[in-house]
């Protein structure tokens, strides 16, 4: 059962585990994957994040969709490493385009990797709820409040984030449904008249988007939220105020 911002009601050792310690993790998991060259690392990244996606209990389905989403742009980033990569030895060339053994291997190493950092990053909104995670991220940066860096807003806007994507992807599938009623369906057009209809979208989205964080801003200024401020008078009396 899905529920805000993507968070998998469920019982698991990741679910329990603290937002702080996920978080920590995940830059180690994902330095890990980057690092990973060979196809025998690769293998071992993909069988620790299937380990991972198992041990969730968030299900396949749940931890693929971000990924599946992005198929296009990583079918374009295979293609075009494969065909641009190199023009050492093709195997066929067209122009300035030479697909060769060495660019279709890039070009799948860095797919694999997208594909794992990914999943890595459904699985952190999936196993830990918005509120979870800001904490974690405030627990994390902690120390580096005391050189004054703003550590607090940091972990605002990583709340503000994981909380806005889910509804701005949710209106974008609805202006897509939209258009489609309107004009027919995109998907069987031409890839140019694809690309202008899918660039037509970016305004409505945009707008979307300045909408709903000046009416977060607003939300925030009349419940007496200052990030410079975390105490704030009421009543005679002192009250820390909570994102």
């Amino acid at each position: 059962m899905r529920g805000v911002a993507g968070y998998v009601w469920a019982d698991s050792p990741l679910h329990r585990a603290s937002a702080a310690a996920k978080l920590a993790g995940l830059v180690a998991c994902v330095a890990l994957v980057v690092l990973a060259t060979t196809p025998l690392e690769l293998a071992v990244a993909a069988g620790g994040v299937a380990a991972l996606v198992a041990l969730s209990r968030v299900g396949w389905r749940a931890a693929a969709r971000a990924a599946w989403g992005l198929r296009w742009f990583l079918l374009m980033v295979l293609a075009l490493n494969a065909l641009l990569f190199s023009d050492v030895d093709p195997i066929f060339s067209l122009g300035p385009a030479h697909l060769t053994c060495e660019g279709l291997a890039q070009g799948v190493r860095i797919v694999v990797r997208t594909l794992l950092v990914i999943v890595l990053g459904t699985l952190l909104t999936a196993t830990t709820r918005p509120q979870e995670l800001v904490e974690g991220v405030r627990r994390l940066l902690r120390p580096l409040g005391r050189i004054g860096l703003p550590t607090e807003a940091a972990a605002l806007a990583v709340g503000v984030t994981v909380q806005f994507v889910p509804t701005l992807l949710r209106e974008s599938r609805q202006l897509m449904r939209a258009q489609e009623i309107r004009c027919g369906n995109v998907a069987t057009r031409g890839i140019m008249r694809r690309a202008v209809s899918y660039i037509r979208l970016l305004v409505p989205i945009f707008v979307s988007a300045v909408r709903r964080a000046d009416e977060l801003s607003v939300a925030m200024e009349a419940r007496g939220y200052r990030l410079s401020s975390p105490r704030a008078s009421a009543g005679g009396k002192e009250r820390k105020l909570r994102p």
